[in-house]
């Protein structure tokens, strides 16, 4: 079945710099066609991808589907090969097969605008990749004026995407080992062994048969690992695991510098791609954690009933640990900007349902608990509250704030964010009825949806974790942590958004969230609401209600450094404002005020104390 969602991406052409390299372009500027490239016929569908489908890192080239049979270049800059009569290609890719004929993928030169002569094509039959191509070319083109371009050709509706990235045009050196990728976890605890693996890849001519992979820890001594009995052509790779894991015996954040050397028993011809460096966050104690799953879903896809059923699976097991929002497409609760950036928040987003937890992997909605369980044993290097929780219902203006306390240093661009998410939605009309492509049965049981009919009736609807605010962008607030971050500092950031008429309050839910803007993952969030304790910056009122229970009169008393106008406040649990005191003058130092609580009903409640913007809240039972 054809995908439900085209979703057009862009090309990042990235590569190795050395006098041997004659093309190498860094895309990050996220232009298609790429500066100096153009594009001839269906330029729409060539654009960037943040995935690295094709095997090398994001972002990626990306050609997706549509209804047209012809023929699509991408053409590179004129290159100046005077003196040569061979030159090397080289490029990552994946084809995502779909039906066929398939067609065509290749490669083609010329000189100047002479005709295309093709040195590399396909007709795939099934998924091709992601592996290396390398080509060599000594054909007439090569010389002054030299140009090269991938093409397809045939029906495009018979493939669904085409991936291309790391394009190189060179001569390579002879002997060159390139250390390409490193990973290990971002942030660990004291004496928890940290397993380092890469990837090497042969940039030379000559095989490479053996080398050595060293890593050091704050500028120490190397720790060696030897690979031996390889044979990589060039454009070959090689997945290493080190054989001595790193243990750090104390908290902190560490350089951990990582080298590719003694290759073929010598040193190779481009030290320049043989070292990598990253940090490691070593944690004194690990923060309470949530995850945060986004799921893609839309009344007017059949399959969504599949997110509708395990969403609700999930909040059921993990009602603790688990924060699901659902981010609609195409019906009366899309939110534009969020559901504009969700091909780009979801990695390798193949269309409608799926889904990413924290956003690290796509999940297909069956797969939710697979990457729960992944991902809620990552260490966050700090917890998240919401915090001075404040409604007005007259205005209907909510404010808090998002606070964290950091346990490591960090180097990357942190960001807070916040959304808010509304149960039991529901409406009349076309658009906020469901399809349902399990009904009947055919397609397997699905939560008592193949019960329901082909279209379920709006009447028959209600729709739980819709995402109806992102603040205050999708990818978090800029500016919202100043860095870099040193451990045991405690960061906040204030949020104020007014809640529209139509929504629910009484079915509203406020999550923070925190956003390692580098990486793009959520490192923690939380959906709880903490009255008590709040931000740092609100200790100096030092507040105290007591008796507590209490069941007519309560006595409030707070600590001022100077004089000022107090605001008292008493809240329900979902936020209402029950009393409120005209505010007072009060003179510095020790302070009391009565407040009657005997209107009450018995409960919880929040007592509210707030002075020239700092505000500290705390719980009372009332009884009776």
């Amino acid at each position: 079945m054809k995908k439900l969602y085209v979703f057009i991406c862009l090309l990042s052409l990235t590569g190795f710099v050395s006098a041997q390299t004659y093309l190498s372009e860094d895309f990050s500027s996220n232009l298609m066609p790429p500066t100096g490239w153009s594009i001839e016929n269906q330029q729409s569908q060539w654009s960037v991808a943040p995935s690295s489908k094709a095997g090398g890192a994001s972002p990626e080239g990306k050609f997706s589907y549509i209804q047209f049979v012809g023929s699509t270049s991408l053409i590179s800059p004129v290159v100046d090969l005077t003196g040569l009569t061979t030159v090397t290609l080289m490029f990552n890719h994946f084809y995502d097969w779909y039906a066929n004929p398939a067609p065509k993928l290749g490669v083609a030169t010329r000189t100047g605008t002479g005709a295309w002569t093709s040195v590399w094509e396909i007709t795939p039959t099934s998924n091709v990749g992601p592996k290396t191509e390398v080509i060599t070319i000594s054909n007439s083109s090569v010389g002054a004026g030299f140009q090269f371009c991938f093409y397809l050709n045939g029906n495009f509706y018979n493939m669904d995407y085409w991936y291309v990235d790391d394009i190189m045009l060179m001569t390579p050196p002879a002997l060159d080992a390139a250390l390409t990728s490193i990973k290990l976890p971002q942030y660990l605890a004291v004496n928890n062994p940290a397993t380092l693996t890469g990837k090497v890849k042969n940039m030379g001519s000559t095989p490479i048969t053996s080398f050595d992979v060293g890593y050091s820890i704050d500028g120490g001594s190397q720790v060696i690992a030897s690979y031996a009995g390889q044979n990589l052509a060039l454009g070959a790779s090689y997945d290493f695991t080190h054989s001595v894991p790193l243990i750090f015996p104390n908290p902190g954040t560490y350089k951990v510098d990582v080298k590719v050397q003694n290759v073929n028993g010598g040193i190779d011809n481009n030290p320049a791609n043989d070292t990598l460096s990253t940090h490691i966050g070593i944690v004194p104690w690990i923060p309470s954690k949530k995850v945060f799953c986004e799921e893609a879903t839309g009344t007017w896809c059949g399959w969504c009933v599949r997110g509708i059923c395990f969403m609700e699976h999930m909040a059921d097991t993990y009602p603790d640990t688990w924060i699901g929002v659902a981010v609609h497409n195409g019906d009366p609760m899309v939110v534009s900007e969020w559901d504009a950036a969700i091909p780009n928040i979801i990695p390798d987003f193949p269309g409608y349902p799926s889904g990413t937890i924290d956003r690290v992997k796509m999940w297909d909605p069956e797969e939710f608990e697979q990457g729960y369980l992944e991902q809620i044993e990552s260490i966050s290097p700090a917890t998240v509250e919401i915090v001075n929780f404040a409604w007005e219902p007259a205005t209907r203006v909510v404010s808090f704030d998002v606070k964290s306390e950091f346990i490591t240093d960090i180097y990357n661009e942190l960001r807070f964010g916040a959304v808010i998410i509304e149960d039991s939605l529901y409406g009349t009309g076309s658009q906020w009825g469901q399809a349902n492509y399990y009904s009947g049965g055919s397609n397997g049981p699905m939560c008592g949806f193949e019960s329901k009919p082909a279209t379920i009736p709006a009447a028959q609807m209600h729709y739980d974790h819709v995402g109806r605010a992102i603040l205050d962008t999708p990818y978090g607030t800029v500016g919202s942590i100043a860095q870099p971050v040193i451990s045991g500092s405690v960061h906040s950031y204030h949020y104020t958004y007014t809640i529209p008429a139509s929504w629910n309050y009484d079915k509203l839910h406020f999550i923070g969230l925190l956003m390692d803007q580098t990486s793009g993952i959520i490192l923690n969030a939380n959906n709880e609401v903490i009255w008590v304790g709040t931000s740092e910056l609100n200790n100096d009122l030092r507040l105290r209600v007591f008796p507590n229970p209490v069941m007519d009169k309560a006595t409030v008393q707070f600590t001022l450094d100077k004089p000022g106008t107090i605001n008292i406040k008493v809240y329900d649990l979902p936020g209402n404002c029950l009393i409120a005191m005209k505010p007072s003058q009060f003179q510095s130092g020790n302070n009391k005020v009565q407040v009657d609580v005997s209107t009450l009903t018995q409960g919880f409640y929040f007592v509210e104390v707030s002075v020239d913007g700092h505000t500290n809240t705390q719980k009372i039972v009332v009884t009776r």
